[in-house]
């Protein structure tokens, strides 16, 4: 057919979106696909929600977002990481987080120019790069599915433009420290790349660990977009509310094309949200959810490593278990066939994030949406399947 274009010819869809649509209304599935939270969204944000749209705040909003929230989400970032972002210059609120990579990428990218990107990794940011006229460079992992810096130093050529972090890491769960981030950091800011630090898993955090804001490390400032997200930290991915902090250099050009792609993101979820994220309740409500992850994630990961053959990554952030069946001589995507055929279970394989060879034995599990019952199920299951 004529009419279709080109630029979809090197872009693969996505299986995650595949299974999820393959397990609906199959009676008896657990999904552990797609990294969507199942807790209900807070009592509080929800009526927020309600009385925002009852009095009226139902039409356009400026193109940045609303003035109130933009507000806050630099009080957030004051409070949380004793850092100044302009609220009129410094920050954008979008449609999702995957919203501003996009845009991120079409806005800075030019035709050929190389982003540097963790293998394994969030299935999107390879895909945006080719849709932006850029070419993914795959940069290694170490054991531990830390970004390796070694891997970095060989991938820096005069075509890299930029390079994607993402701690805590979708899908392995990992996660770097200060130090560890700093040596990254700074290759990044004498190279003079962009950094596009995804966060949106910031606040769950497990065994005591600390989220370090890449933004906040040696002279990463004026390099740094933040991307973030409402989605998993209140709860509410299908409002599809994203945001971005960085130095009005940065957010301009993206603000650019922002306000040709959707104009403002929705005008009351803004509203409900402006009035919620610093409030008590909020606090709260995130503190809940990640005991209640690092429960699940414990029980997940244990359970996986008592069925011989399988061999679980301890996460120590996300809500995401990454692990390897190499021991069963199978591949991922066989593992995720074969545990959706005999068992209902589903699971994402690794091959989804990252390249063929070094992920073809691994795979991803979201206990972000299942509790902790449905988790002994799938133990339960697969213990008696093998």
């Amino acid at each position: 057919m004529k009419f279709f274009s080109e630029k979809l010819n090197n872009i693969k869809p996505s299986g995650i979106r595949e299974l999820f649509a393959k397990a609906q209304g199959i009676e008896g599935v657990i999904s552990l696909g797609i990294g969507a939270p199942d807790i209900e969204t807070p009592k509080k944000l929800k009526e927020a929600l309600v009385e925002a749209v009852l009095n009226n705040f139902n039409n356009y909003d400026q193109t940045p977002g609303n003035v109130q929230l933009r507000e806050e989400i630099v009080q957030k970032y004051k409070q949380e990481y004793n850092m100044d972002y302009d609220k009129n210059n410094g920050v954008i609120v979008t449609s999702g987080g995957v919203e501003l990579i996009y845009l991120a990428l079409q806005a800075f990218l030019k035709k050929g120019e190389e982003v540097l990107i963790q293998d394994p990794c969030f299935l999107t940011y390879p895909r945006q790069i080719i849709l932006a006229g850029g070419t993914p460079v795959w940069v290694k992992s170490t054991s531990d599915f830390k970004m390796d810096l070694e891997s970095v130093k060989e991938s820096i050529t005069d075509k890299t433009k930029a390079i994607m972090l993402n701690f805590p890491n979708n899908p392995t769960g990992a996660m770097m420290d200060r130090n560890e981030l700093k040596a990254i950091v700074d290759l990044a800011v004498d190279n003079d790349l962009i950094i596009l630090s995804d966060e949106v898993y910031e606040y769950y955090v497990f065994d005591n660990k600390e989220h370090v804001h890449v933004a906040s490390i040696g002279d990463a400032y004026h390099n740094t977009i933040t991307i973030n997200s409402f989605s998993k930290s209140f709860c509410v991915p299908g409002w599809r509310m994203g945001y971005g902090v960085s130095t009005p250099e940065l957010i301009g050009p993206i603000l650019g094309y922002h306000s040709f792609v959707v104009a403002n993101a929705t005008t009351p979820t803004q509203v409900a949200l402006a009035n919620y994220i610093n409030s008590e309740d909020a606090k709260i409500f995130r503190e809940k959810i990640r005991e209640t992850f690092q429960k699940r994630r414990d029980k997940i990961v244990k359970g996986l490593n008592s069925i011989s053959g399988i061999e679980a990554h301890n996460s120590s952030g996300s809500f995401y278990a990454y692990f390897n069946v190499s021991g069963l001589d199978m591949t991922g995507e066989e593992f995720s066939d074969f545990a959706f055929k005999k068992a209902k279970v589903v699971f994402v394989p690794g091959t989804e994030f990252g390249q063929e060879e070094s992920q073809k034995t691994f795979l991803r599990a979201s206990f972000g949406s299942v509790d902790e019952e449905k988790i002994e199920q799938v133990i339960e299951r697969l213990t008696k399947l093998l």
